[in-house]
């Protein structure tokens, strides 16, 4: 009996270790891949002491083989389930089917009395994925085939007003857990849209032709606090940093007819080989256009920031 619990325990703490392990495996990516996965990465990326793990399979709640809870859970861009968070900030997550004995049913309500941290993946578009995490299941909900998650809310205590602390914790906790799932789903967004702009431009500077995603932006042409600055691609320009930081500074502009032109007092300064190839030299030529051409640049937003950089 002894041996077998010191193998649960054991058991539990690869997990947590692998769990930890493989967060901190998102954020790294996170940083090169803009918040945006593919499956292919998810289900084969991730190597632990030289095991492969999956993080990703065929079922949206998703337990790796050799593991008791799931590690994480999926929702797709036409699923079956109407899964979502809702205005108090919490994820409302569907079981798989109707049996809520299931095995991936019966994980997640382990996750939530263990307080086990999952990921959850959501589709932006086939075969490409924003991520999010910790999330903990705060609560069961058989009768209605469904668990209440949310984003790490926690202060002290990641049940907050689930937990046993219930008084303690109540309009604090729903405030924490609605601005955190504020901030989050404008994250996601702002993923979304660059990896939309970014696929339309084929990961490419639309100025200088640079293609290492990790130094591409995607720059909106209308601001998105603007009326007109919706996150929509034709809205966009896939920009390096250098050129993006540039556009906002309004040392470049981008005019209707797509040509580039550079502030008028930089095309005589003399300072070296980044303002001479980087800027100077890209006067007057064209930018990069999306092959598509219901993705393009909208020329009347074009043209309302050009008047802007004229008038800078």
């Amino acid at each position: 009996m002894v041996d077998v619990l010191i193998t649960v325990v054991e058991l539990q703490s690869m997990e947590d270790q692998i769990r930890f392990d493989i967060f901190d495996w998102l954020k790294t990516r996170s940083v090169v891949n803009g918040g945006v996965f593919t499956r292919d990465e998810l289900s084969y990326g991730y190597s632990f002491k030289g095991k492969t793990i999956h993080l990703m399979g065929a079922s949206g709640i998703w337990i790796p083989k050799g593991f008791e809870c799931p590690i994480s859970i999926t929702t797709t861009t036409k699923g079956p389930y109407n899964d979502g968070f809702r205005e108090d900030g919490i994820l409302q997550y569907s079981y798989r089917g109707k049996d809520p004995q299931h095995r991936e049913n019966r994980g997640l309500r382990l996750a939530c009395n263990r307080h086990i941290p999952l990921i959850y993946f959501i589709s932006i578009k086939p075969s490409y994925y924003n991520a999010v995490w910790p999330i903990f299941i705060l609560r069961d909900n058989p009768e209605t085939l469904s668990v209440d998650a949310a984003i790490d809310i926690s202060l002290d205590n990641p049940l907050g007003e689930y937990g046993n602390n219930e008084d303690i914790f109540s309009e604090s906790a729903l405030s924490v857990r609605r601005y955190i799932t504020r901030q989050t789903k404008q994250r996601l967004h702002q993923s979304a849209f660059r990896e939309h702009v970014l696929s339309a431009y084929d990961r490419q500077c639309t100025i200088c032709r640079l293609q290492h995603p990790e130094l591409l932006d995607a720059a909106h042409i209308i601001p998105d606090t603007e009326l007109q600055g919706d996150p929509i691609v034709n809205n966009g320009l896939s920009l390096c940093k250098i050129h993006h930081s540039a556009y906002d500074q309004n040392i470049l502009g981008i005019s209707p007819d797509y040509t580039v032109h550079i502030r008028k007092d930089l095309l005589d300064e003399i300072d070296g080989p980044m303002l001479k190839h980087g800027f100077q030299e890209l006067d007057l030529t064209n930018i990069t256009l999306p092959s598509r051409k219901k993705d393009r640049p909208d020329r009347d937003r074009l043209a309302d920031r050009f008047d802007r950089f004229r008038t800078a």
